[in-house]
């Protein structure tokens, strides 16, 4: 009997332990054991950790629906570009492909997100504003977790490169989007070359000038010698710009080269606009055009307008964005004796008269060196990939940017497939396919290069080329050697060590705001002062009323938003 009982008794102890198990906590526990088996069930088609192909079996799951904007060049379909059959095949990744085309794509694509009517993807067409525009509609995953963990060729660049983690993170510490990034030793950090005919300077018997002083001697005598390209007609120009032009790298308005020589280098981008006139001193942000040196190169200008050396057309805006002087570069004989611009091997169409042109070395001035550097960055776009809320698998997206970090696919993807853009060498370096002429060779009856990478690659997406890329993995651009040659002559590498650029940084929806709401008529004051002095001259009456208008306009709260976006941006480096 007394064994009975302790049996029951053991028995009842066994069911009261089998129903403790049963709490809260203990459901808990089962309810995550669970969730991360369905989690890793989820992702059990997948290889996440850097091999391929990333998706096993690309049958056990829907395609990834991915808009991609394309340009009027574009005549392959996307899917059937070498690079996109190349990104499938390799990464086993089943993509439905949704094209944008590129006129009018910021508009549609606003559309799509206010409608709902989106994909899970986006290759490209996300601007760092849209980012932070929808940042707190929770349309856009955050992505510097997915980075971590499933992008490690991109956090190893944003380890070495801190910049472009810091200038990708939004104001609420977050990153929306995987960023592109093209270096090319500085390439896009200053403007194009500045150039000076040397054919001319050998008939009027000068050397190459060292000084400001000695560049407007020489600009002195190109308009005093004549006929000096021999065609018989008095069209000689000594000097040509176009003020008020802020083209994508700063390189129509030269004044903002001389500037430096006066004692504060300016400079213009449209790149960057709202950050034109600023720069950053001892980590405080200054309006440049307000400082002195501005007025002094003013008075510069106006003396050599004085003596007709400055192109009158100078002042005459094209309407066109580009300047009236490129076109006279394009003819048969040189009729300017100095310029700048992005692309002169591009401008000077005939061949004789490129070769007279040579880049101008940095010049000294009374109060320093010409020379400037640029507000933006070579990452050019932080959310060229970006994520919807859409997407089921954005690990697996975060994966597909690794596979893109690849040395060979960010180059591939950026310039054009092997085969096409590139030959790959016994060396095992990619080198541009080009002919005798140094001229790249053009496929499938395609008549730019422009448009065979274009055709060949997806329009970039998410991709990072470095500068120690080249030489190791695939030889500089190309097209690009003579703007970097001419620029390292003009005094590039110096400008970039000794003058701090504003860098790369995510502004605030209500600071984008405020920025879009008095910056135009800033920029218009400042062309508009810069005209007039340059033609008139300065007084200190008109000098003072310049800056109280720049006041009146809102040029310090403008210094303010930049310097707080500017300390927040250190912040997220620390």
């Amino acid at each position: 009997m007394k064994k009975k009982m302790l049996a029951c008794m053991l028995c009842l102890c066994v069911c009261v332990t089998a129903g403790c198990q049963n709490t809260p906590a203990a459901q808990s526990s089962q309810t995550e054991q669970d969730g991360g088996s369905a989690e890793a069930g989820r992702l059990d088609n997948f290889n996440l950790d850097g091999t391929l192909p990333i998706v096993k079996d690309p049958g056990k799951m829907e395609p990834i629906t991915i808009a991609v904007v394309i340009g009027a060049d574009s005549s392959v379909p996307t899917k059937d570009k070498e690079m996109t059959k190349k990104i499938t095949e390799e990464t086993g990744i089943p993509i439905e492909w949704q094209e944008i085309p590129a006129d009018g794509s910021a508009e549609k694509i606003n559309l799509m997100l206010t409608s709902g009517e989106y994909p899970d993807v986006f290759w490209n067409g996300i601007s760092s504003d849209m980012a932070v525009q929808y940042s707190d509609q929770d349309i856009f995953v955050p992505t510097e977790d997915l980075i971590d963990q499933y992008a490690p060729k991109l956090a190893q660049i944003f380890k070495d490169h801190p910049q472009y983690k810091q200038g990708s993170t939004t104001p609420n510490g977050h990153s929306y989007g995987f960023p592109y990034i093209e270096e090319m030793h500085g390439l896009v950090l200053t403007p194009g070359p500045f150039m000076i005919n040397k054919a001319w300077l050998d008939k009027v018997g000068k050397q190459m000038p060292a000084t400001v002083e000695e560049f407007v001697d020489c600009m002195r005598a190109f308009k005093e010698a004549g006929d000096l390209n021999g065609n018989g007609e008095a069209d000689e120009i000594p000097y040509a710009l176009e003020f008020g032009n802020d083209d994508g790298f700063g390189s129509f308005d030269s004044f903002y080269y001389f500037t430096g020589a006066f004692g504060m280098a300016d400079s213009v981008c449209s790149g960057n606009a709202t950050a034109n006139h600023l720069r950053l001193i001892d980590g405080k942000i200054v309006f440049a055009a307000a400082d002195a040196s501005f007025r002094k190169t003013c008075d510069f200008f106006h003396d050599m307008y004085a003596e007709g050396l400055i192109d009158p057309d100078s002042f005459a805006p094209s309407g066109t964005g580009t300047p009236l002087y490129i076109n006279k570069l394009a003819q048969p004989d040189a009729v300017i004796g100095a310029f700048q611009c992005w692309t002169p091997r591009d401008n000077i169409v005939d061949l004789d008269v490129r070769e007279e042109y040579v880049p101008l070395p940095r010049l000294s001035g009374p109060e320093g060196k010409c020379g400037n550097v640029l507000n933006y960055s070579e990452m050019q776009d932080t959310s060229m990939v970006a994520i919807t809320d859409k997407c089921e698998y954005p690990e697996v997206i975060a994966a597909l940017v690794n596979y893109c970090m690849d040395p060979e696919i960010s180059i591939t993807l950026n310039w054009g497939a092997i085969g096409y853009t590139y030959v790959k060498g016994d060396d095992g370096l990619l080198h541009f396919n080009l002919d005798e002429n140094d001229n790249i060779i053009l496929q499938n009856g395609w008549q730019y290069f422009s448009e065979q990478r274009t055709n060949t690659s997806p329009t970039r997406g998410s991709l990072a080329v470095l500068n120690e890329y080249y030489d190791k993995y695939v030889d500089y651009t190309w097209d690009a050697v003579p703007i970097l040659e001419g620029q390292r002559v003009n005094g590039k590498e110096e400008c970039l060590e000794e003058i701090p650029a504003i860098p790369k940084m995510m502004l605030s929806l209500e600071e984008n705001n405020k920025l879009s709401q008095i910056y135009g008529t800033i920029e218009n004051i400042v062309n508009a002062y810069q005209m007039d002095a340059v033609m008139n001259g300065t007084t200190d009456e008109g000098w003072d009323k310049f800056k109280q208008d720049l006041n009146a306009a809102g040029m310090e709260e403008l210094v303010a938003i930049y310097q707080g976006a500017y300390d927040r941006y250190c912040s997220f480096g620390q």
